[in-house]
């Protein structure tokens, strides 16, 4: 079975962790991205992972 775009999965750790305030900055919002090619939860402030997982 091929996975399409329209089929992705998230993580339950990152949709958990999806919208909270960024730890680092605390000015930035958590959001779903891609961080070194590994799916995360990354500040929309700063950049910065909240957390990773591969």
């Amino acid at each position: 079975m091929q996975l399409t775009d329209d089929s992705v999965v998230s993580h339950p750790v990152l949709a958990a962790l999806e919208g909270r305030t960024c730890t680092f900055c605390e000015e930035g919002e958590l959001l779903q991205g891609s961080f070194k090619g590994n799916d995360a939860v990354i500040c929309d402030a700063c950049g910065t992972p909240g957390a990773q997982v591969w």
